[in-house]
């Protein structure tokens, strides 16, 4: 009886492992620039996959996984990522705003002591900047003042702290683009 239950218990177990991963309605933009639309697989215990690779389906029902290096980006319930390369790491970045300035954020697994962690990477950019700046999150609200040239008094609502704070960068960087946009 004993050994029914265990077998019964496993079957639950993996067939709650396998409907974790799912495919959703998203886009690819492939190395030339087009955009297809089709499906996007994602894995919601594991968001750390979303910056490494993408296993796209498109309309024609034809799988592939790709690589950061092998298209320029994708996206997937509101979420856009974009391919970088830099010192030939390439990687996706999540892009968080839109508009004069644009704040990325970058997620790896790195291990010490036989422990892995995630670890997330933010970046800053700008029309005519050739690469992406990496926040200095200890030091972001003097960074992103010098970034918000003719609107640096924005940067006061960022809450100052020693810990970088993403929902309130997002929330300023946002406020500086509409002004921007404006002036």
């Amino acid at each position: 009886m004993k050994k029914y239950t265990y077998l019964i218990l496993f079957a639950l177990f993996c067939g709650t492992v396998k409907a974790q991963v799912t495919f959703t309605v998203g886009y690819l933009i492939n190395a030339k620039g087009d955009t297809l639309q089709g499906e996007v697989k994602i894995n919601p215990k594991k968001d750390i996959d979303n910056y490494s690779k993408i296993f796209f389906k498109d309309a024609n029902n034809i799988q592939k996984n790709y690589k950061p290096n092998k298209v320029k980006g994708y996206g997937f319930n509101g979420r856009h990522f974009v391919s970088y390369t830099e010192k030939d790491e390439s990687m996706f970045c999540e892009r968080l705003t839109s508009g004069a300035i644009i704040l990325y954020k970058s997620s790896f697994e790195a291990g010490s002591a036989g422990e892995t962690t995630k670890e997330l990477i933010y970046y800053l950019y700008k029309d005519g900047d050739k690469k992406l700046t990496e926040v200095k999150e200890s030091k972001f609200k003097k960074q992103i003042m010098e970034w918000m040239s003719g609107s640096a008094g924005l940067a006061n609502d960022y809450e100052d702290g020693k810990k970088f704070n993403e929902a309130s960068a997002i929330e300023i960087i946002n406020k500086y683009n509409e002004w921007k946009s404006q002036n």
